[in-house]
């Protein structure tokens, strides 16, 4: 699977790209839906229980029934933060591509026991461009298992796993620190 150094520096850059540098904290509270999704390798099946469509639309979700709830209340404010309750579901929605182009995923877990590997080739030959694009169905619930400890057959998980990831990593957490360093520390 994608390290979590790589779930990390993609979340960094996206939100380093989209949220305003005045909303720092906001920005802060967004890093963890880019990793959130792999506690389901503590509770649940890890790769279905929260890297599935139902999952990445909680977030969205959860805002519109916030929503419908201040309005039976009758306490009907302005929400602006819906943008961020779709961005949290944009960070969820990354991870779980990255772990699908990296061994699949269970999509449609628990409607669809099925992991989908999803694969993406882009090349150069003499004769120009050539792309191949897949979706392997590589088993069901029970017989694919995404090691997510270290154990005789899997003696390590990589938190960074390479040089390349590092430096990513890196970039992305300087770009992040630039763009949000608290207001205190800018002058």
């Amino acid at each position: 699977m994608p390290s979590l150094g790589w779930h990390l520096a993609i979340s960094l850059f996206v939100i380093s790209s989209f949220v305003d540098k005045n909303e720092w904290k906001k920005a802060v509270l967004l890093v963890p839906f880019g990793i959130l999704s792999d506690i389901d390798a503590f509770i649940g099946i890890h790769r279905a229980t929260l890297h599935n469509i139902f999952f990445i639309l909680t977030p969205v979700l959860s805002f519109v029934a916030l929503r419908a709830l201040l309005r039976v209340r009758g306490e009907v404010r302005k929400m602006q933060s819906f943008c961020y309750f779709c961005f949290a579901s944009v960070l969820v929605a990354l991870h779980v591509l990255l772990d699908a182009f990296h061994t699949g995923v269970f999509f449609f877990y628990p409607v669809v026991l099925s992991s989908y590997d999803l694969s993406f080739r882009l090349s150069v030959r003499e004769t120009g461009l050539s792309t191949a694009i897949g979706c392997e169905n590589v088993g069901k619930v029970g017989e694919v298992v995404y090691a997510t400890v270290p154990s005789p057959g899997v003696p390590e998980i990589p938190l960074i796993g390479s040089g390349i990831e590092f430096v990513t990593f890196i970039c992305a957490l300087l770009v992040f620190a630039l763009k949000f360093l608290p207001p205190v520390f800018r002058h």
